[in-house]
């Protein structure tokens, strides 16, 4: 029976793996991946299941696209499409991700932890402007909740019922997420020991 030689020697493979895993034991860096990955198949159909949402969240946004579906807030359909967007991209790159480190629990490749890292720092980014996005559709969707109207068209309080309740409901629908999501990785963090 022949063996195989590496095509490296045995200390310089051994040196990459150290590396790597030294790379990636950095505290900042698992607290990143504890934030931005999901340890399991449940966490993927999740994952999936929001995919879903945003995806009509986007098309709801592009029907009710012109002006006149909401004369006192045009702006609604607008944050409902770039929310859209962005939490599309957002759920994607996580899917990317988590697939990685479930697949992967070792890292053996430099690149690989690279990569990992700079999708994670973009899920991060897209986080933070998806949060901030969503405080603004807040303030547009709630300011004008006491004056709107939905039976006259040619009134400057026109909103097409529709649009407003469900911008209203994917804004509740997100706050309730956003919550259960910040307990659920303080648990994470807290119980899994990150040292």
């Amino acid at each position: 029976m022949e063996q195989e030689l590496p095509l490296q020697s045995d200390s310089n493979t051994k040196t990459n793996r150290e590396t790597n895993h030294v790379m990636l034991s950095h505290p900042w860096i698992r607290l990143l991946l504890i934030g931005t990955t999901v340890k399991s198949i449940l966490g993927l159909i999740i994952l999936f299941l929001l995919l879903i949402v945003s995806i009509v969240v986007l098309a709801v946004g592009c029907l009710f696209r012109q002006s006149q579906h909401c004369l006192i807030e045009p702006r609604l359909s607008l944050f409902l499409i770039i929310a859209g967007i962005g939490s599309i991209e957002w759920i994607i790159l996580s899917i990317i991700l988590s697939t990685i480190t479930i697949v992967l629990p070792y890292i053996r490749s430099f690149f690989l932890a690279v990569f990992i890292i700079f999708i994670a720092s973009i899920i991060l980014i897209i986080n933070l402007f998806l949060f901030i996005w969503v405080i603004c559709g807040s303030v547009w969707t709630l300011q004008v909740l006491d004056t709107v109207q939905y039976k006259t068209p040619d009134k400057n309080t026109y909103c097409q019922r529709t649009l407003h309740h469900f911008t209203l409901g994917y804004l509740i629908l997100t706050y309730v997420l956003t919550a259960l999501q910040c307990w659920y990785r303080l648990c994470t963090i807290v119980f899994c020991s990150v040292k």
